[in-house]
């Protein structure tokens, strides 16, 4: 039979024991660590938090005093804007209400130019001097609406335009091409731009 070979660990103690050494005690770690305050940096570091601490704090008043003034600047804007806008619509209002007094006016002569026609025409007794008043009233009027934009346009003679007449009877005429207007029972007017009436025409068949 082969000898049995028994393997024996040692430990550290062991062989230190046997060399006759002994182990060394832990080293202390007098070293300070990162991040600890010492006696002597306690102070300081108190003194920099009551300062930033005093800092805050008059940050926060300054801002609570900026924001109590955009407050009032908002507060005082609001009511600004309000009146403006009472004041714009008590103008519109009036606007909307006193737009024809201008025209109005302009028509107070030809009421006058009519008074003293039909004043002339009772006294006097004659027809001519009452036509011929009435005839500077309407010049005057027509004078007066041409001024405000409003005009007559020209339908006898003009092709048959449905956007400007209105056909109120179609007749055959010779020497007249079809759809054209040949009278005319009620002018039409212009109001700068637009139709303000469409004139009621007789047309060509």
């Amino acid at each position: 039979m082969r000898p049995m070979v028994q393997k024996t660990e040692l430990s550290e103690k062991e062989l230190a024991a046997e060399n006759g050494d002994q182990p060394s005690p832990p080293k202390s770690d007098t070293t300070p660590r990162a991040g600890s305050e010492t006696d002597e940096s306690k102070p300081r570091t108190t003194a920099r938090r009551r300062s930033e601490k005093q800092r805050l704090r008059e940050e926060n008043q300054r801002l609570k005093a900026e924001l109590e003034q955009a407050k009032e600047q908002i507060f005082r804007l609001s009511a600004e804007l309000q009146n403006l806008k009472k004041r714009h619509n008590r103008e519109l209002e009036e606007v909307v209400v006193y737009a024809n007094q201008k025209f109005a006016e302009k028509l107070l002569p030809i009421v006058d130019d009519l008074e003293r026609a039909l004043h002339a025409s009772d006294k006097h007794g004659n027809f001519r001097v009452f036509r011929n008043g009435v005839e500077m009233i309407y010049r005057n009027l027509l004078k007066t609406l041409e001024e405000e934009g409003v005009k007559p346009f020209k339908s006898i003679g003009q092709r048959f335009d449905y956007n400007l007449h209105e056909a109120v009877l179609a007749v055959h005429r010779e020497g007249v091409e079809p759809g054209t207007v040949v009278d005319e029972l009620q002018k039409g007017y212009m109001y700068r731009d637009r139709v303000l009436r469409h004139a009621k025409v007789v047309v060509s068949k």
